[in-house]
């Protein structure tokens, strides 16, 4: 595991219900953080391309299973992993640890799509090699 793709972020008040309990939606929602920075990091042409509306990822599918809770004021470590590709999508496997225990398992899907003929398009040999490395 590449270590610059591991992300913590800390679970805050907004995140949890009234007794501390962690929403579920917290974890996609530092998911697709962890995956944004990711982008940030290693992709800037794709953030370019984001900014402008040409090209972009979007989620096509995703599936989650929750292994164990986590609450208030708990660090969570999101890690990425390149699963696989096709011509015009990738897939990612996402892990959330709070310290050493694994909690939640994320597989996300997501389609390359062409911002002005709104429909999926082939993914340059560039960005897949890219992301082959995390």
């Amino acid at each position: 595991m590449n270590k610059k793709n591991q992300f913590t972020y800390t679970v805050y008040y907004e995140n949890t219900d009234s007794s501390g309990l962690t929403y579920h939606t917290t974890y996609l929602e530092f998911a697709e953080r962890a995956r944004s920075e990711i982008l940030s990091l290693h992709f800037p042409d794709v953030i370019n391309n984001l900014k402008k509306n040409t090209f972009f990822f979007v989620v096509k599918d995703l599936s989650i299973s929750f292994l164990k809770p986590s609450f208030l004021f708990d660090k969570l470590t999101v890690k990425t992993e390149f699963e696989n590709n096709s011509l015009a999508s990738l897939k990612l496997k996402q892990k959330i640890y709070n310290s050493e225990n694994k909690i939640c398992n994320i597989a996300v899907h997501l389609a390359w799509i062409d911002g002005k003929k709104k429909k999926p398009s082939r993914i340059p040999n560039n960005i897949i090699s890219r992301f082959k490395l995390i």
